[in-house]
């Protein structure tokens, strides 16, 4: 693990919260919940997926409300979020756009009812010029109970 490190995350119904929850627990790093507007999405995922597609057609990324910590105090920074459709949800891609000039390290994590997708090769794209290391997905629907053992693994690479 970094010197000092930082979670931020955007969960919306609350699996991302969880997982983000136990990094922390497991790293005693700081942690930030990144908030989107409460009227930007519906509780209905098949309504939020639609605004998310209008999102990626028109580039036009939730406004972010929550006001990150300087980051300048921090060498790694691990950025959790859901994944929609096998991508990047639109609240990570403007947290993304916002950690623009960080130097040190990204690690992404990730929930969500199916396999990743294109997940980290999605992250990478919307990162830009961000120092990206390998992440750490879980399921969250249907899947076996949650695997502490493979979370610790991935945390004691970073």
């Amino acid at each position: 693990m970094a010197k000092q490190a930082l979670i931020l995350y955007y969960s919306q119904f609350g699996n991302t919260a969880r997982l983000a929850s136990k990094i922390h627990e497991a790293t005693g790093a700081d942690i930030v919940s990144v908030k989107v507007p409460n009227d930007t999405f519906p509780l209905d995922m098949e309504e939020t997926g639609k605004i998310y597609q209008q999102q990626l057609k028109t580039h036009t990324y939730p406004k972010l409300v929550t006001t990150l910590p300087d980051l300048s105090y921090y060498d790694l920074i691990l950025v959790g979020g859901p994944v929609w459709n096998g991508k990047v949800a639109s609240p990570i891609i403007s947290l993304l756009q916002q950690l623009q000039g960080f130097t040190g390290k990204i690690a992404p994590f990730s929930t969500g009812w199916s396999d990743t997708g294109d997940y980290q090769e999605d992250f990478i794209n919307y990162a830009g010029k961000l120092n990206v290391t390998s992440g750490y997905h879980i399921l969250t629907h249907g899947s076996p109970a949650f695997n502490e053992k493979s979370l610790f693994s991935w945390l004691r690479k970073l």
